[in-house]
């Protein structure tokens, strides 16, 4: 039997090819996901591992908050402690350290890197100290207040020249400095795409924190100590001088050489996972759908085989033994799959680094890392698919009676039966308790099962609904078409259960792109009603950056003091432990910001909100419990605690849930920046002047994006553009396994009508004709999967919309124009699909298919 099903193989190469892609696509992302990961890990280990070599030792605060997102702060040390480390025996060099945010600005005037979004950029300290982790490649070092030197790479992207003016933007606000030299970090113009602005430590100490104040202190040891030992003599020096200073606040670790070079080389990992992330959830959703693919071919093959394996039965062959000749012809379909797969990923790793070069996220040169682990993995994961696919096809080509093999011709049973619909309207009915459940008040965690169910139940109901609704879709094309169309009707209603399996992945991508669509039109909407409430002033400087980095305050300051201007006011966000729990406090000040936004105070002046006060949301005060009068304990990153009590309430909790006076954090060591400034011009200047007089400061300023509150509005409803980019690149795959899976389909159908075609050309059809048939059956299959999949993904989309009616969500919108270009689209894949099938079905002998038994 073994020997038979290889021979099968061999006689149907195609088949063997376009059954193999469905596991080729979700390998090659398998594959690629794990090569990309590994040397990504390995090219930074190496490049950590040289930069770090100098550094012994890593002084730091222990106090450290995290808050959501991964976005932490830690404490800044004071920089006089660099002398007491340099006081330790056994050290032999020492440096105060900076990391924090500055935004380079070209010579066009455009800042450079990406504002949010990418790679950060960063401010920080170069020093010609022995453990300085930068070297000078052109120039010199920077020395007093006014000089700078930026990293090789944005030197060049930037058009800089050494000893002309560069500007730059830190937390202090925007200068411009004298370049007067480039640098490189170990051996890459710029680790991971950042952008670096690097000073002398007074300059980077005063314009980039606070003076006086460091993030860390690299250490270089003598020799005379272990790592370890330097490390432990170093924190127990440094714990005695706090301790005996009062006024000290600090809270000091001491890291190994090799301790931060880890931790960094975790760092920059999980900073570029994201690629790695995208790509899993991209070959898990391949191999998914192109199980479909699978499972629909060796079903059509089983039914094709049906006499040939009736045959097998009545010449002494077993249940088991054509079960196992299937099964294996599944498992060379999984490896060939797999292998071609793997090798495909590893081009698709490269292709990823080369895509990160292009977007300026440089990466050392380095080979790629084909661990053996993911060899297996792959070749494991991609033939499991393929074998589970075929399972069932391969059980029913085992049960054919050896009877069989005197029929005339054998073909897949069509009939769908009760107990098939008594499962899918049972699975459905669960889902659609479980949905009804959440809507009702249920956990929302629930939603996601009710959601699964409802898919499984109407895939398992697909080849009863298929019939009906086949027909009613393809009556224009019986209409228009005449004879043609009526045939491919017919055609694409024959086999219910073909025609389902074909449509299902058409369907689940359609369904969860239109459910999503439909999620993100209804939070565009949402967001337009709000903001056009809120928002009081008349024009936004509008930045990306959230959690690190933004715009200073003293922008909010400057514009405040145009004539042009009545009122502008900075809104920004620092990090802090709210009893126990990092979040965002959106930080204001409160004698401007009502000019400018509405909170939806409730029964509360915004004067009540000091340095010893907080605001908080309403419904974040009714789940804690913290009602006005009330106290919380807030934490912040320079280790201070502090008692504040709730003030008051408010409704419109868009900038988070917390609100603090900008008066607690000033004149602290904790980065403190704004994520937009609002701002009311004065009613007597004309719009054309007011605009004019706030670019040129923005100008000046050389960051943020001056827009108008309709601007402002479009702006942040656009945002939601970057989930539904997401989710139609996962309709992309999923169409392109659709369009195998459909091809491969038309292809065993042609093969299985080869006796039926040459009729039809006998009696007269032309070959145009034959085409112009099966180009339709391709349409209507296609248009199925789309027309379920719209009316399931409308209400999914209106179920989850609902579900989130207590996180504000309180208005659904119908996804019309989506639905309409899914089904324009949907008619293009099916005229696509079709073309090699069509072409294959009009070179039918007529003589040899009227001879088929």
């Amino acid at each position: 039997m073994f020997r038979i099903a290889l021979k099968g193989i061999l006689g149907r190469k195609a088949r063997l090819v376009l059954t193999s892609l469905a596991v080729i696509i979700g390998t090659a992302f398998l594959a690629g996901t794990s090569v990309f990961s590994a040397t990504l890990n390995a090219t930074f280990n190496n490049l950590f591992t040289d930069v770090f070599k100098n550094v012994d030792a890593y002084v730091r605060s222990s106090q450290v908050i995290e808050g959501e997102f991964g976005v932490q702060e830690r404490q800044r040390i004071p920089a006089a402690l660099v002398e007491d480390v340099l006081a330790v025996p056994g050290v032999k060099a020492a440096a105060g350290d900076i990391q924090a945010f500055a935004r380079i600005v070209g010579a066009d005037g455009k800042p450079l890197g990406t504002d949010g979004q990418g790679p950060p950029t960063f401010g920080g300290v170069f020093t010609e100290s022995f453990v300085s982790l930068w070297k000078v490649v052109d120039g010199r070092a920077p020395k007093g207040p006014n000089e700078a030197v930026v990293d090789e790479a944005s030197f060049q992207k930037g058009k800089l020249t050494i000893g002309k003016p560069v500007k730059i933007i830190g937390q202090a606000g925007s200068r411009e400095f004298t370049l007067v030299g480039v640098t490189s970090y170990g051996d890459v113009r710029s680790p991971g795409g950042a952008t670096f602005a690097l000073f002398d430590l007074p300059t980077a100490s005063e314009f980039l924190a606070k003076p006086g104040f460091v993030d860390d202190i690299l250490v270089a040891g003598d020799g005379s100590l272990s790592d370890a030992a330097l490390s432990q003599r170093i924190t127990d020096a440094l714990t005695k001088k706090i301790a005996a200073d009062s006024s000290a606040t600090a809270k000091i670790e001491t890291l190994t050489g090799a301790e931060i070079t880890k931790e960094t080389q975790d760092q920059i990992g999980s900073a570029l996972s994201f690629f790695g992330i995208l790509l899993s959830v991209f070959s898990f959703i391949a191999l998914g759908v192109g199980s479909f693919v699978i499972y629909n071919v060796f079903s059509i093959s089983a039914a094709q085989r049906e006499r040939e394996n009736a045959l097998l039965r009545a010449i002494g062959a077993s249940k088991k033994q054509v079960t196992r000749a299937m099964l294996i012809e599944s498992l060379v379909v999984g490896i060939f799959g797999s292998a071609v797969g793997l090798v495909g990923g590893i081009g698709l790793s490269k292709g990823l680094s080369a895509l990160l070069r292009a977007l300026s996220i440089d990466i050392p040169s380095s080979g790629l890392v084909v661990k053996t682990n993911t060899i297996v993995e792959t070749l494991v994961v991609g033939t499991l698919v393929t074998i589970s696919s075929a399972w069932l096809p391969a059980r029913r080509a085992g049960k054919v009676p050896p009877l069989a093999a005197m029929r005339s011709t054998a073909v897949e049973v069509i009939a769908t039966g009760r107990k098939r619909t008594i499962i899918g309207f049972s699975v459905m009915g669960v889902g659609a308790a479980v949905v009804a459940a959440v809507v009702a008040g249920a956990s929302t965690s629930l939603l996601g099962l009710g959601i699964l169910l409802v898919f499984i139940g109407t895939i398992v109901l697909g080849p009863v609904i298929v019939r009906p609704v086949s027909l009613f879709l393809g009556r224009p094309a019986a209409r228009f078409r005449g004879i043609t169309g009526s045939m491919a009707r017919q055609n694409s209603a024959r086999n219910p259960k073909r025609t389902a399996r074909t449509a299902s992945p058409v369907l689940i991508g359609v369904a969860l792109v239109t459910a999503v669509t439909a999620l993100a039109a209804s939070i565009k909407g949402q967001i337009n009603d709000v903001f056009t409430q809120q928002l009081k002033g008349n024009y936004v400087v509008s930045t990306n950056n959230r959690g690190f980095g933004g715009l200073s305050p003293s922008l909010a300051t400057d514009i405040a003091a145009l004539p042009e201007v009545e009122a502008a006011s900075g809104i920004g966000q620092i990090i802090g432990k709210v009893d126990g729990k990092g979040q965002f406090l959106t930080s204001v000040s409160p004698d401007t910001v009502s000019s400018v936004w509405n909170f939806g105070l409730i029964n509360v002046d915004m004067s009540a909100l000091t340095a010893d006060s907080i605001f908080i949301s309403r419904k974040k005060s009714e789940s804690k419990m913290l009602p006005v009068g009330s106290s919380v304990t807030v934490v912040l990153p320079d280790a201070t605690t502090h008692r504040l009590k709730v003030a008051g309430l408010y409704e419109q909790n868009e900038f988070g849930d917390y609100l603090v006076s900008k008066a607690l954090s000033a004149n602290t060591t904790i980065a403190s920046f704004d994520v937009g400034v609002y701002i009311k011009t004065n009613s007597d200047v004309s719009a054309t002047k007011a605009r004019a007089a706030l670019q040129k400061a923005v100008d000046k300023y050389g960051q943020g994006t001056l827009l108008d509150k309709q601007e402002y509005i479009d702006k942040n409803s656009g945002n939601v553009n970057q989930l539904l980019g997401l989710i139609y690149g996962l309709l992309f795959l999923s169409i392109i396994i659709s369009i195998v899976g459909i091809i491969i389909t038309l292809l065993l159908s042609v093969f299985e009508r080869q006796r039926e075609l040459g009729l039809l050309r006998a009696v007269g059809m032309t070959r145009s004709q034959v085409r112009t048939t099966v180009r339709w059956e391709s349409i209507i299959t296609s248009l199925l999967g789309a027309a379920l999949g719209i009316t399931l993904g409308i209400g999914l989309g209106w179920v989850i919309v609902f579900a989130l009616r207590d996180q504000g969500l309180t208005t659904f919108s119908l996804p019309v124009g989506s639905a309409v270009v899914i089904v324009i689209l949907s008619f293009f894949v099916g005229v696509l699909a079709a073309v090699y099938p069509a072409w294959r079905a009009t070179k039918v002998d007529i003589l040899s298919a009227l001879n088929t038994n």
